[in-house]
């Protein structure tokens, strides 16, 4: 393995975000050549699996460490022995987090008079939650959040993403060994991403589509009038690209960045719902298309996490990548109301095939 200045820790490689960042950093020479010079580390639980497979198609030269985000000494130590750290995996396992703080923190006393550390860590904006339960809020009563003036302190702090957040937010403003934490909240990533037959699904619809197929419910939190910001895919891999080179440069002037087209129509919770019911129907993967909200041991399983996140409005606007120059120009062409029907279908057609 390469020296510890020379290592990239990655936590969810194998993701839907995961494989688009690395094909999209492929697609940028600048960023390409410089995490070129990077052994890149994939956090992953089986070497031999599948998706390690299809994660050395696309960056060949990976190394695999194997473990999952309960194995805490594994990702302490690779943390502490990377340069960079980008988690892409599950935003609120608080667990791995505080690990992968302690390593870098680590690596920082190991090497007083090197570069910090650098974290990218991937969250969501759902931590704007307004916990309307799914209740209808009058457009003027919206409130679009701009990054600029994001205070963390400004949210209730049982909203979703907030506690690990603040873990990380403690850390990059730390004195004593310090790192260079940088934390991104997209909206809702949808479409089909750059890596072609080996791209998963989006978690949003794979996480709704069994929901509901389990269920048999097309269901909401609430009558689910609430709306969540949306973003394609290839334009958050274009995000991530560039708070990676702005970082990596020396230029990010930001700890948080938002990451969604505040101009596109926004994701309505009962919509989403009623639109892919149907489509789960028509396929035979549910007996009743009709959007109802869910009943409450359908969910009691989220607890309060499942109201802030799904229940709530959180529209964003991400003035920090515009003044960058980044433009969500994939969303422009394809909506998320017009892609989702394509991959809902794409997820009816795996979802089948996974069980005969």
């Amino acid at each position: 393995m390469s020296s510890p200045q020379q290592q990239f820790f990655f936590l969810g490689a194998t993701g839907y975000i995961g494989f688009q960042f690395l094909e999209s950093a492929k697609r940028d020479a600048a960023l390409y050549a410089k995490l070129k010079e990077f052994t890149l580390v994939a956090l992953i639980r089986d070497p031999e699996s599948a998706k390690a497979k299809q994660l050395q198609e696309v960056w060949p030269s990976v190394v695999f460490a194997k473990g999952a985000l309960d194995d805490l000494s594994v990702i302490e130590e690779q943390a502490r022995n990377s340069a960079l750290t980008f988690n892409a995996a599950d935003c609120d396992h608080e667990p791995s987090i505080k690990a992968i703080v302690k390593g870098l923190q680590k690596r920082s006393a190991d090497h007083p008079n090197g570069p910090k550390p650098l974290y990218i860590h991937i969250s969501g904006l759902a931590i704007l939650s307004d916990n309307s339960r799914g209740e209808k809020v009058p457009a003027e009563r919206l409130v679009q959040h701009s990054d600029i003036a994001f205070k963390m302190e400004d949210y209730p702090p049982t909203n979703p993403h907030n506690g690990p957040d603040r873990i990380i937010h403690a850390a990059g403003a730390q004195k004593e060994n310090p790192i260079r934490a940088i934390s991104v909240y997209p909206g809702v990533i949808y479409g089909l991403g750059d890596v072609q037959g080996i791209s998963p699904d989006a978690t949003v619809l794979r996480l709704f589509g069994s929901l509901y197929i389990q269920t048999r419910v097309a269901g909401t939190w609430g009558p689910g009038h609430n709306a969540l910001p949306v973003v394609h895919i290839k334009d958050a891999g274009a995000a991530f690209v560039k708070i990676f080179k702005l970082a990596l440069e020396g230029k990010a002037k930001h700890d948080d960045y938002f990451l969604s087209d505040d101009k596109a129509g926004p994701l309505i919770m009962k919509r989403f719902a009623d639109e892919i019911g149907k489509i789960l129907h028509a396929h035979g993967l549910l007996k009743d298309p009709e959007h109802k909200p869910f009943p409450e041991a359908a969910i009691s399983n989220f607890g309060e996490f499942g109201w802030g996140a799904f229940a709530g409005n959180w529209l964003a606007i991400p003035d920090r990548l515009k003044a960058e120059g980044w433009e969500p120009t994939e969303t422009a062409k394809l909506s998320f109301w017009d892609s989702l029907p394509l991959e809902t279908e794409k997820f009816a057609a795996t979802y089948k095939a996974s069980r005969t």
